[in-house]
Protein backbone atom coordinates (compact mmCIF):
# COMPACT_ATOMS: atom_id res chain seq x y z
CA UNK A 1 0.00 0.00 0.00
CA UNK A 2 0.87 3.37 -0.79
CA UNK A 3 -0.40 6.88 -0.47
CA UNK A 4 -2.24 8.66 -3.33
CA UNK A 5 0.25 11.07 -3.86
CA UNK A 6 3.14 8.18 -4.46
CA UNK A 7 1.04 6.56 -6.81
CA UNK A 8 0.89 9.83 -9.08
CA UNK A 9 3.94 10.21 -9.24
CA UNK A 10 4.64 6.63 -10.59
CA UNK A 11 1.41 7.11 -13.09
CA UNK A 12 3.56 10.16 -14.52
CA UNK A 13 6.77 7.73 -14.72
CA UNK A 14 4.78 5.52 -16.92
CA UNK A 15 4.11 8.13 -19.02
CA UNK A 16 7.59 9.16 -19.21
CA UNK A 17 7.01 12.27 -17.99
CA UNK A 18 11.18 13.54 -16.79
CA UNK A 19 10.24 16.90 -15.43
CA UNK A 20 7.35 18.92 -13.91
CA UNK A 21 7.15 22.33 -12.76
CA UNK A 22 5.66 23.33 -9.87
CA UNK A 23 5.50 26.20 -6.98
CA UNK A 24 5.14 23.80 -3.75
CA UNK A 25 2.38 24.07 -1.54
CA UNK A 26 0.38 22.58 1.21
CA UNK A 27 -2.53 20.99 -0.39
CA UNK A 28 -0.38 18.34 -2.23
CA UNK A 29 2.69 17.70 0.05
CA UNK A 30 2.02 13.77 -0.54
CA UNK A 31 2.85 14.31 -4.18
CA UNK A 32 5.98 16.46 -3.16
CA UNK A 33 7.40 13.67 -1.01
CA UNK A 34 6.72 11.13 -3.89
CA UNK A 35 8.50 13.32 -6.35
CA UNK A 36 12.11 13.26 -4.05
CA UNK A 37 12.14 9.47 -4.53
CA UNK A 38 11.99 9.61 -8.27
CA UNK A 39 13.43 9.91 -11.81
CA UNK A 40 11.60 12.74 -12.56
CA UNK A 41 13.13 16.67 -11.97
CA UNK A 42 10.86 18.96 -10.21
CA UNK A 43 11.79 22.57 -11.09
CA UNK A 44 10.73 24.99 -8.64
CA UNK A 45 9.22 28.50 -9.96
CA UNK A 46 8.90 31.82 -7.88
CA UNK A 47 5.28 32.38 -9.96
CA UNK A 48 2.69 29.71 -10.70
CA UNK A 49 1.82 31.52 -13.62
CA UNK A 50 5.39 31.08 -14.77
CA UNK A 51 5.31 27.13 -13.57
CA UNK A 52 2.10 26.75 -16.18
CA UNK A 53 4.04 28.94 -19.50
CA UNK A 54 6.78 26.22 -18.40
CA UNK A 55 4.67 23.63 -18.66
CA UNK A 56 3.44 24.71 -22.06
CA UNK A 57 6.11 25.35 -23.54
CA UNK A 58 7.32 21.97 -22.51
CA UNK A 59 4.27 20.70 -24.41
CA UNK A 60 4.96 22.63 -27.55
CA UNK A 61 8.43 21.49 -27.27
CA UNK A 62 7.81 17.60 -27.30
CA UNK A 63 4.05 17.20 -28.12
CA UNK A 64 3.02 15.51 -24.99
CA UNK A 65 1.71 16.92 -22.35
CA UNK A 66 3.59 19.39 -20.19
CA UNK A 67 3.01 18.96 -16.60
CA UNK A 68 2.78 21.68 -13.76
CA UNK A 69 1.99 21.26 -10.08
CA UNK A 70 0.24 24.43 -8.46
CA UNK A 71 -1.20 24.69 -5.14
CA UNK A 72 -5.09 25.05 -3.99
CA UNK A 73 -6.97 28.68 -4.58
CA UNK A 74 -4.86 31.62 -5.47
CA UNK A 75 -1.85 29.08 -6.69
CA UNK A 76 -4.63 28.10 -9.11
CA UNK A 77 -5.48 31.47 -9.93
CA UNK A 78 -1.97 32.21 -10.75
CA UNK A 79 -1.70 29.55 -12.97
CA UNK A 80 -4.25 30.68 -15.24
CA UNK A 81 -1.89 32.35 -17.40
CA UNK A 82 -0.50 29.10 -18.98
CA UNK A 83 -3.87 27.63 -19.12
CA UNK A 84 -5.25 30.19 -21.31
CA UNK A 85 -2.06 29.63 -23.73
CA UNK A 86 -2.55 26.03 -24.05
CA UNK A 87 -6.28 26.50 -24.64
CA UNK A 88 -5.24 29.22 -27.76
CA UNK A 89 -2.11 27.43 -28.66
CA UNK A 90 -3.49 23.74 -29.02
CA UNK A 91 -0.92 22.76 -26.20
CA UNK A 92 -1.38 19.73 -24.71
CA UNK A 93 -1.00 19.92 -20.84
CA UNK A 94 -2.03 18.98 -17.65
CA UNK A 95 -2.10 21.11 -14.72
CA UNK A 96 -2.57 19.19 -11.27
CA UNK A 97 -3.93 21.68 -8.48
CA UNK A 98 -4.16 21.03 -4.95
CA UNK A 99 -7.73 21.15 -3.19
CA UNK A 100 -9.05 21.76 0.07
CA UNK A 101 -10.34 18.54 2.26
CA UNK A 102 -13.79 16.63 1.01
CA UNK A 103 -15.13 16.65 3.77
CA UNK A 104 -15.00 21.26 3.74
CA UNK A 105 -16.56 21.44 0.05
CA UNK A 106 -19.02 24.30 -0.11
CA UNK A 107 -18.27 26.28 2.52
CA UNK A 108 -16.25 28.76 1.31
CA UNK A 109 -13.13 26.80 3.06
CA UNK A 110 -9.51 28.53 3.53
CA UNK A 111 -8.49 29.10 -0.71
CA UNK A 112 -11.51 27.41 -2.05
CA UNK A 113 -11.71 27.16 -5.34
CA UNK A 114 -14.58 25.78 -7.68
CA UNK A 115 -12.08 24.33 -10.05
CA UNK A 116 -14.88 23.61 -12.21
CA UNK A 117 -16.26 26.72 -12.90
CA UNK A 118 -13.04 28.83 -13.15
CA UNK A 119 -11.04 26.90 -15.70
CA UNK A 120 -14.61 25.19 -17.67
CA UNK A 121 -14.26 27.95 -20.50
CA UNK A 122 -10.43 27.25 -20.97
CA UNK A 123 -9.44 24.05 -20.64
CA UNK A 124 -11.14 20.77 -22.47
CA UNK A 125 -11.11 18.58 -18.57
CA UNK A 126 -11.57 19.50 -15.18
CA UNK A 127 -12.09 17.11 -13.43
CA UNK A 128 -11.57 16.46 -9.11
CA UNK A 129 -10.25 12.89 -7.81
CA UNK A 130 -12.78 11.88 -5.08
CA UNK A 131 -11.01 8.48 -4.42
CA UNK A 132 -7.54 7.47 -4.52
CA UNK A 133 -8.20 3.81 -6.52
CA UNK A 134 -9.96 6.15 -9.94
CA UNK A 135 -6.10 8.11 -10.00
CA UNK A 136 -5.05 5.68 -12.68
CA UNK A 137 -8.44 5.69 -14.40
CA UNK A 138 -8.10 10.28 -14.29
CA UNK A 139 -4.95 10.38 -15.38
CA UNK A 140 -5.05 8.01 -18.45
CA UNK A 141 -8.63 10.16 -19.55
CA UNK A 142 -6.50 13.48 -18.54
CA UNK A 143 -3.91 12.00 -21.07
CA UNK A 144 -6.21 10.63 -24.05
CA UNK A 145 -8.04 14.50 -23.75
CA UNK A 146 -5.18 16.50 -23.65
CA UNK A 147 -3.53 14.80 -27.04
CA UNK A 148 -6.82 14.18 -29.02
CA UNK A 149 -8.41 16.29 -31.61
CA UNK A 150 -7.54 19.87 -30.91
CA UNK A 151 -5.08 19.39 -28.39
CA UNK A 152 -5.25 21.36 -25.24
CA UNK A 153 -4.91 21.55 -21.65
CA UNK A 154 -6.56 19.21 -18.97
CA UNK A 155 -7.33 20.64 -15.09
CA UNK A 156 -7.24 18.03 -12.11
CA UNK A 157 -7.86 18.80 -8.71
CA UNK A 158 -6.14 16.71 -5.97
CA UNK A 159 -8.26 17.23 -2.58
CA UNK A 160 -5.87 17.03 0.75
CA UNK A 161 -7.04 14.21 1.88
CA UNK A 162 -7.31 11.80 -0.91
CA UNK A 163 -3.37 12.08 -1.64
CA UNK A 164 -3.02 11.01 2.19
CA UNK A 165 -5.13 7.97 1.21
CA UNK A 166 -3.61 4.42 0.68
CA UNK A 167 -3.95 2.49 -1.57
CA UNK A 168 -2.76 -0.84 -4.04
CA UNK A 169 -3.72 0.49 -7.53
CA UNK A 170 -0.77 0.02 -9.94
CA UNK A 171 0.33 2.21 -12.46
CA UNK A 172 -1.57 2.60 -16.19
CA UNK A 173 0.72 1.68 -19.38
CA UNK A 174 2.30 4.38 -21.89
CA UNK A 175 -0.55 6.54 -23.88
CA UNK A 176 0.29 7.40 -27.18
CA UNK A 177 -1.66 9.88 -29.22
CA UNK A 178 -4.57 8.66 -31.49
CA UNK A 179 -3.80 8.45 -35.18
CA UNK A 180 -6.49 9.82 -37.73
CA UNK A 181 -5.93 9.30 -41.63
CA UNK A 182 -8.35 10.98 -44.49
CA UNK A 183 -10.71 8.38 -45.97
CA UNK A 184 -9.46 7.53 -49.54
CA UNK A 185 -12.82 9.57 -51.15
CA UNK A 186 -11.59 12.13 -49.29
CA UNK A 187 -8.10 11.85 -50.31
CA UNK A 188 -9.42 11.23 -54.49
CA UNK A 189 -11.18 14.48 -54.56
CA UNK A 190 -8.47 16.58 -52.80
CA UNK A 191 -5.53 15.67 -55.03
CA UNK A 192 -8.48 16.03 -58.16
CA UNK A 193 -8.89 19.63 -56.89
CA UNK A 194 -5.39 20.88 -56.28
CA UNK A 195 -4.53 19.69 -59.36
CA UNK A 196 -6.49 21.41 -61.20
CA UNK A 197 -6.53 24.51 -59.54
CA UNK A 198 -4.23 27.63 -61.07
CA UNK A 199 -3.02 29.04 -57.96
CA UNK A 200 -3.33 27.24 -54.49
CA UNK A 201 -2.03 27.69 -51.46
CA UNK A 202 -1.56 25.46 -48.02
CA UNK A 203 -1.47 27.89 -44.87
CA UNK A 204 0.08 25.15 -41.97
CA UNK A 205 -0.46 25.80 -37.93
CA UNK A 206 -1.69 23.54 -35.09
CA UNK A 207 0.48 21.88 -33.02
CA UNK A 208 0.32 18.44 -34.37
CA UNK A 209 3.89 18.18 -36.36
CA UNK A 210 6.86 15.84 -36.86
CA UNK A 211 10.12 15.80 -39.30
CA UNK A 212 9.00 13.48 -41.64
CA UNK A 213 5.61 15.38 -41.86
CA UNK A 214 8.08 18.55 -42.42
CA UNK A 215 9.69 16.28 -45.32
CA UNK A 216 6.35 15.29 -47.15
CA UNK A 217 4.88 18.53 -47.16
CA UNK A 218 8.11 19.82 -48.82
CA UNK A 219 7.84 17.21 -51.46
CA UNK A 220 4.15 17.57 -51.74
CA UNK A 221 4.79 21.64 -52.04
CA UNK A 222 7.43 20.76 -54.99
CA UNK A 223 5.11 17.89 -56.86
CA UNK A 224 2.00 20.49 -56.69
CA UNK A 225 4.32 23.47 -57.34
CA UNK A 226 2.14 24.51 -54.12
CA UNK A 227 2.93 27.63 -52.35
CA UNK A 228 3.56 26.97 -48.40
CA UNK A 229 2.80 29.44 -45.87
CA UNK A 230 2.76 29.27 -41.90
CA UNK A 231 -0.02 30.23 -39.58
CA UNK A 232 0.99 33.17 -36.78
CA UNK A 233 3.65 32.44 -34.80
CA UNK A 234 4.04 29.11 -36.20
CA UNK A 235 6.97 29.56 -38.53
CA UNK A 236 9.42 27.48 -37.57
CA UNK A 237 7.13 24.35 -38.66
CA UNK A 238 8.29 24.36 -42.38
CA UNK A 239 11.93 25.06 -43.50
CA UNK A 240 11.46 29.26 -44.37
CA UNK A 241 14.44 29.15 -46.76
CA UNK A 242 12.48 25.81 -48.60
CA UNK A 243 12.03 27.61 -52.60
CA UNK A 244 8.05 27.15 -51.90
CA UNK A 245 7.62 29.33 -48.30
CA UNK A 246 5.73 31.96 -49.04
CA UNK A 247 5.67 33.53 -45.10
CA UNK A 248 3.83 33.49 -42.28
CA UNK A 249 -0.13 35.30 -41.84
CA UNK A 250 0.67 36.71 -38.87
CA UNK A 251 1.32 40.44 -37.14
CA UNK A 252 2.64 42.97 -39.54
CA UNK A 253 2.31 41.06 -42.34
CA UNK A 254 3.83 41.12 -45.76
CA UNK A 255 0.87 43.10 -48.35
CA UNK A 256 2.11 40.39 -50.86
CA UNK A 257 0.98 37.53 -48.85
CA UNK A 258 -2.24 39.01 -48.96
CA UNK A 259 -2.97 39.60 -51.97
CA UNK A 260 -1.98 36.10 -53.40
CA UNK A 261 -4.56 34.76 -50.27
CA UNK A 262 -7.19 37.29 -52.31
CA UNK A 263 -6.42 35.54 -55.57
CA UNK A 264 -5.64 31.96 -55.02
CA UNK A 265 -8.59 29.53 -56.02
CA UNK A 266 -7.97 26.89 -53.61
CA UNK A 267 -7.32 27.23 -50.00
CA UNK A 268 -5.90 24.70 -48.17
CA UNK A 269 -5.87 25.26 -44.13
CA UNK A 270 -3.87 22.06 -42.55
CA UNK A 271 -3.80 22.27 -38.66
CA UNK A 272 -4.84 25.79 -38.95
CA UNK A 273 -7.86 27.34 -37.80
CA UNK A 274 -7.24 30.77 -39.44
CA UNK A 275 -8.64 32.83 -36.38
CA UNK A 276 -8.05 36.88 -35.77
CA UNK A 277 -4.55 37.44 -36.09
CA UNK A 278 -3.87 35.27 -39.09
CA UNK A 279 -7.02 36.30 -40.74
CA UNK A 280 -6.25 40.18 -40.17
CA UNK A 281 -8.93 40.63 -37.70
CA UNK A 282 -11.56 37.97 -39.51
CA UNK A 283 -11.43 40.18 -42.42
CA UNK A 284 -9.88 37.98 -45.35
CA UNK A 285 -13.04 35.90 -45.80
CA UNK A 286 -16.77 36.29 -45.01
CA UNK A 287 -17.77 34.35 -42.31
CA UNK A 288 -19.38 31.50 -42.58
CA UNK A 289 -19.96 31.88 -46.45
CA UNK A 290 -17.61 32.93 -49.02
CA UNK A 291 -16.29 33.29 -52.82
CA UNK A 292 -13.50 30.89 -51.69
CA UNK A 293 -12.77 27.27 -52.09
CA UNK A 294 -11.30 26.66 -48.35
CA UNK A 295 -10.05 23.18 -47.48
CA UNK A 296 -10.15 22.52 -44.18
CA UNK A 297 -7.99 19.39 -42.39
CA UNK A 298 -7.98 19.19 -38.76
CA UNK A 299 -7.54 16.68 -35.97
CA UNK A 300 -10.94 18.01 -34.12
CA UNK A 301 -13.99 17.97 -36.18
CA UNK A 302 -15.61 20.44 -34.03
CA UNK A 303 -13.29 22.78 -35.32
CA UNK A 304 -13.80 22.29 -39.08
CA UNK A 305 -17.18 24.52 -39.74
CA UNK A 306 -16.55 26.38 -36.75
CA UNK A 307 -16.04 29.91 -38.69
CA UNK A 308 -15.99 29.23 -42.16
CA UNK A 309 -18.09 26.87 -44.41
CA UNK A 310 -15.41 25.04 -45.91
CA UNK A 311 -15.65 23.08 -49.55
CA UNK A 312 -14.68 20.35 -48.02
CA UNK A 313 -13.59 19.18 -44.51
CA UNK A 314 -11.61 16.66 -44.14
CA UNK A 315 -10.79 15.30 -40.14
CA UNK A 316 -7.13 13.68 -40.09
CA UNK A 317 -3.97 14.04 -38.02
CA UNK A 318 -1.62 16.62 -40.23
CA UNK A 319 0.81 14.21 -39.93
CA UNK A 320 -1.15 11.27 -40.71
CA UNK A 321 -2.45 13.73 -43.61
CA UNK A 322 0.72 14.52 -45.49
CA UNK A 323 2.15 10.90 -45.40
CA UNK A 324 -0.82 9.82 -47.54
CA UNK A 325 -0.46 12.76 -49.69
CA UNK A 326 2.77 11.94 -49.99
CA UNK A 327 2.69 8.38 -51.35
CA UNK A 328 -0.37 8.99 -53.31
CA UNK A 329 1.18 11.59 -55.33
CA UNK A 330 4.24 9.84 -55.89
CA UNK A 331 2.43 6.53 -56.80
CA UNK A 332 0.84 9.40 -59.84
CA UNK A 333 4.36 10.48 -60.77
CA UNK A 334 2.98 14.03 -60.23
CA UNK A 335 4.74 17.00 -61.38
CA UNK A 336 3.84 20.38 -61.43
CA UNK A 337 2.92 22.37 -64.11
CA UNK A 338 5.50 25.43 -65.10
CA UNK A 339 3.01 28.01 -63.97
CA UNK A 340 2.19 27.03 -60.79
CA UNK A 341 5.90 26.33 -59.67
CA UNK A 342 6.93 30.35 -60.93
CA UNK A 343 4.06 31.31 -58.61
CA UNK A 344 5.69 29.54 -55.47
CA UNK A 345 8.83 30.09 -56.66
CA UNK A 346 7.90 34.00 -56.70
CA UNK A 347 6.03 34.04 -53.48
CA UNK A 348 9.29 32.29 -52.02
CA UNK A 349 11.26 35.95 -53.47
CA UNK A 350 8.50 38.20 -52.04
CA UNK A 351 9.15 36.75 -48.56
CA UNK A 352 13.16 36.85 -49.11
CA UNK A 353 12.17 40.29 -50.08
CA UNK A 354 10.16 41.49 -47.14
CA UNK A 355 12.90 39.78 -44.75
CA UNK A 356 15.66 42.38 -46.89
CA UNK A 357 14.21 45.23 -47.81
CA UNK A 358 15.81 48.55 -46.59
CA UNK A 359 14.09 49.76 -43.50
CA UNK A 360 14.18 53.37 -41.75
CA UNK A 361 16.62 53.13 -38.74
CA UNK A 362 15.75 55.66 -35.99
CA UNK A 363 17.72 58.30 -35.13
CA UNK A 364 19.50 56.99 -31.77
CA UNK A 365 19.36 53.94 -30.07
CA UNK A 366 19.36 50.44 -30.99
CA UNK A 367 18.59 49.96 -34.35
CA UNK A 368 16.40 46.43 -33.59
CA UNK A 369 16.02 45.86 -37.47
CA UNK A 370 20.04 46.03 -37.62
CA UNK A 371 20.36 44.03 -35.01
CA UNK A 372 18.28 41.20 -35.96
CA UNK A 373 19.86 41.11 -39.08
CA UNK A 374 23.35 40.41 -38.06
CA UNK A 375 22.21 37.94 -35.18
CA UNK A 376 20.02 36.11 -37.97
CA UNK A 377 23.47 35.47 -39.82
CA UNK A 378 25.66 34.11 -36.95
CA UNK A 379 23.05 31.83 -34.90
CA UNK A 380 23.17 27.96 -35.73
CA UNK A 381 19.77 26.71 -37.46
CA UNK A 382 18.75 24.77 -34.25
CA UNK A 383 18.79 27.79 -32.13
CA UNK A 384 15.25 28.39 -30.50
CA UNK A 385 13.76 31.71 -29.96
CA UNK A 386 11.36 32.65 -27.72
CA UNK A 387 8.79 35.48 -27.07
CA UNK A 388 6.36 37.24 -25.57
CA UNK A 389 3.40 39.95 -26.60
CA UNK A 390 4.63 43.32 -27.57
CA UNK A 391 5.56 45.60 -31.04
CA UNK A 392 9.06 44.52 -30.35
CA UNK A 393 8.14 41.02 -31.61
CA UNK A 394 7.12 41.89 -35.23
CA UNK A 395 10.28 42.64 -35.65
CA UNK A 396 11.92 38.90 -34.59
CA UNK A 397 8.93 37.37 -37.06
CA UNK A 398 9.49 39.30 -39.57
CA UNK A 399 13.68 39.29 -39.54
CA UNK A 400 14.75 35.84 -38.24
CA UNK A 401 14.05 32.85 -40.40
CA UNK A 402 13.69 29.12 -39.05
CA UNK A 403 14.60 26.76 -40.83
CA UNK A 404 14.21 23.83 -38.02
CA UNK A 405 11.38 22.62 -36.17
CA UNK A 406 10.52 23.49 -33.19
CA UNK A 407 12.86 26.37 -32.84
CA UNK A 408 9.84 29.19 -32.29
CA UNK A 409 8.34 29.49 -28.97
CA UNK A 410 5.72 32.01 -29.14
CA UNK A 411 2.02 32.52 -27.75
CA UNK A 412 -0.83 32.85 -30.16
CA UNK A 413 -2.74 33.61 -27.28
CA UNK A 414 -0.68 37.12 -27.31
CA UNK A 415 0.64 36.27 -23.36
CA UNK A 416 3.12 38.97 -21.94
CA UNK A 417 5.53 37.62 -20.11
CA UNK A 418 6.04 34.42 -21.89
CA UNK A 419 9.66 34.34 -23.71
CA UNK A 420 11.78 33.92 -20.44
CA UNK A 421 9.70 31.11 -19.21
CA UNK A 422 9.54 29.36 -22.16
CA UNK A 423 12.89 29.90 -22.89
CA UNK A 424 14.15 28.16 -19.54
CA UNK A 425 11.64 24.86 -20.30
CA UNK A 426 13.33 24.95 -23.81
CA UNK A 427 16.97 25.32 -22.77
CA UNK A 428 16.34 22.74 -20.36
CA UNK A 429 14.35 20.18 -22.46
CA UNK A 430 17.27 20.97 -24.92
CA UNK A 431 20.32 21.80 -23.14
CA UNK A 432 22.67 22.00 -26.21
CA UNK A 433 20.91 24.25 -27.96
CA UNK A 434 21.16 28.00 -27.77
CA UNK A 435 18.06 29.60 -26.47
CA UNK A 436 17.22 33.21 -27.17
CA UNK A 437 14.33 34.84 -24.80
CA UNK A 438 13.34 38.22 -26.87
CA UNK A 439 11.13 40.53 -24.55
CA UNK A 440 10.02 43.63 -24.40
CA UNK A 441 10.62 46.18 -21.19
CA UNK A 442 6.53 45.75 -20.40
CA UNK A 443 6.78 41.70 -20.95
CA UNK A 444 9.64 41.04 -19.32
CA UNK A 445 8.44 42.57 -16.08
CA UNK A 446 5.72 40.31 -15.84
CA UNK A 447 7.77 37.21 -15.13
CA UNK A 448 11.41 38.81 -14.29
CA UNK A 449 11.87 37.14 -11.37
CA UNK A 450 11.98 33.42 -12.95
CA UNK A 451 15.85 34.71 -14.22
CA UNK A 452 16.39 33.45 -10.78
CA UNK A 453 14.89 30.09 -11.62
CA UNK A 454 17.21 29.79 -14.80
CA UNK A 455 20.78 30.60 -12.21
CA UNK A 456 19.14 27.70 -9.88
CA UNK A 457 18.62 25.05 -13.13
CA UNK A 458 21.83 26.16 -14.99
CA UNK A 459 19.69 26.94 -17.94
CA UNK A 460 22.00 29.04 -19.74
CA UNK A 461 19.45 31.46 -21.70
CA UNK A 462 20.25 34.55 -23.52
CA UNK A 463 17.76 36.99 -22.83
CA UNK A 464 17.63 40.24 -24.92
CA UNK A 465 15.06 42.55 -23.12
CA UNK A 466 14.24 45.25 -25.86
CA UNK A 467 13.56 48.91 -23.58
CA UNK A 468 11.78 51.50 -25.41
CA UNK A 469 10.47 53.09 -21.99
CA UNK A 470 6.62 52.13 -22.41
CA UNK A 471 4.01 49.27 -23.50
CA UNK A 472 4.14 49.85 -27.19
CA UNK A 473 1.81 48.22 -28.45
CA UNK A 474 -1.00 50.47 -26.14
CA UNK A 475 0.83 53.52 -27.23
CA UNK A 476 0.53 52.29 -30.64
CA UNK A 477 -3.57 51.90 -30.28
CA UNK A 478 -3.11 55.62 -27.99
CA UNK A 479 -2.13 57.34 -31.27
CA UNK A 480 -4.21 55.55 -33.58
CA UNK A 481 -7.17 56.17 -31.88
CA UNK A 482 -6.87 59.15 -29.29
CA UNK A 483 -3.92 61.34 -31.18
CA UNK A 484 -1.62 63.00 -28.33
CA UNK A 485 -2.89 61.12 -25.44
CA UNK A 486 -0.10 59.11 -24.28
CA UNK A 487 -1.07 58.53 -20.30
CA UNK A 488 -0.89 55.68 -18.32
CA UNK A 489 1.44 53.28 -20.56
CA UNK A 490 4.87 54.87 -20.15
CA UNK A 491 7.52 52.81 -17.90
CA UNK A 492 10.27 53.93 -15.76
CA UNK A 493 12.26 50.56 -16.02
CA UNK A 494 15.04 49.10 -13.55
CA UNK A 495 18.49 48.68 -14.57
CA UNK A 496 17.75 45.22 -16.14
CA UNK A 497 21.41 44.25 -16.22
CA UNK A 498 22.08 45.27 -12.69
CA UNK A 499 18.84 43.24 -11.97
CA UNK A 500 20.17 39.78 -13.92
CA UNK A 501 23.90 40.35 -11.94
CA UNK A 502 21.84 40.94 -8.72
CA UNK A 503 19.68 37.24 -9.23
CA UNK A 504 23.16 35.55 -9.98
CA UNK A 505 23.75 35.84 -13.93
CA UNK A 506 25.06 38.17 -15.98
CA UNK A 507 24.29 41.25 -17.24
CA UNK A 508 25.17 43.71 -20.21
CA UNK A 509 23.81 47.64 -21.21
CA UNK A 510 23.57 47.74 -25.14
CA UNK A 511 23.30 51.28 -25.93
CA UNK A 512 24.42 51.75 -29.77
CA UNK A 513 23.74 49.57 -32.72
CA UNK A 514 27.66 49.16 -33.28
CA UNK A 515 28.00 47.50 -30.21
CA UNK A 516 25.40 45.14 -30.23
CA UNK A 517 26.82 42.34 -31.93
CA UNK A 518 30.21 42.05 -29.97
CA UNK A 519 27.87 42.10 -26.17
CA UNK A 520 25.89 39.45 -27.95
CA UNK A 521 28.95 37.01 -28.57
CA UNK A 522 30.97 38.29 -25.10
CA UNK A 523 27.19 37.13 -23.32
CA UNK A 524 27.03 33.48 -24.99
CA UNK A 525 30.70 32.98 -24.63
CA UNK A 526 30.01 33.67 -20.80
CA UNK A 527 26.92 31.60 -20.57
CA UNK A 528 28.43 28.55 -22.02
CA UNK A 529 31.30 29.04 -19.53
CA UNK A 530 29.50 29.54 -16.44
CA UNK A 531 26.25 27.84 -17.29
CA UNK A 532 24.13 29.98 -15.99
CA UNK A 533 21.63 33.05 -17.52
CA UNK A 534 23.04 36.35 -19.54
CA UNK A 535 20.95 39.60 -20.14
CA UNK A 536 21.39 42.65 -22.66
CA UNK A 537 19.28 45.19 -21.74
CA UNK A 538 18.84 47.15 -25.07
CA UNK A 539 17.71 50.27 -25.15
CA UNK A 540 16.18 51.13 -28.55
CA UNK A 541 14.64 54.75 -27.42
CA UNK A 542 10.93 55.54 -28.27
CA UNK A 543 11.25 56.44 -31.69
CA UNK A 544 9.99 53.52 -33.80
CA UNK A 545 6.65 51.25 -33.07
CA UNK A 546 7.55 48.97 -36.14
CA UNK A 547 10.03 47.57 -38.11
CA UNK A 548 10.71 50.35 -40.54
CA UNK A 549 7.81 52.91 -39.08
CA UNK A 550 7.94 55.85 -36.56
CA UNK A 551 5.40 56.24 -34.06
CA UNK A 552 4.89 60.02 -35.54
CA UNK A 553 4.60 58.14 -39.16
CA UNK A 554 0.94 56.17 -37.79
Amino acid sequence: MKEAGSLLVELLENQKVDRVFCVPGESYLSVMNGLQETSIETILCKHEGAASIMAEADGKLTGRPGIAFVTRGPGATNAAAGIHIAQQDSTPMILFVGQIGKEMYGRDAFQEVDYQQFFGGMAKLVVEVQQAERLPEIVSRAYHTAMSGRPGPVIIALPENMLTEKTDEKATSFIDQVSSAPSTKDLAQFIEEIKAAENPVLVLGGSIWSEEAEKDLASISEMLGLSILTSHRRQSLFNNLHKNYGGDLGLGVNPKLINRINESDYIVLLGARLSENPSQGFSLFGIPEHDKKIVHIHPGPEEIGRIYNPHLGIVSNPIDFVSALNNALKGLNTKPSPIKEEKANQAHEDYIDWGDMPLEAPNSGVDLTSAFRTLRKDIEPNTIITNGAGNYAVWGHRLFRFTKLRTQLAPISGSMGYGLPAAIAAKLRFPDQMVIALAGDGCFQMTENEFATAVQYNAAVIVLVIDNEMYGTIRMHQHKNYKGKYKHTGLVNPNFADLAKSMGGQGYSVDNTEDFYDIFVEATKWAKKNNLPALLHIKTGSEMVLPGKRFSAL
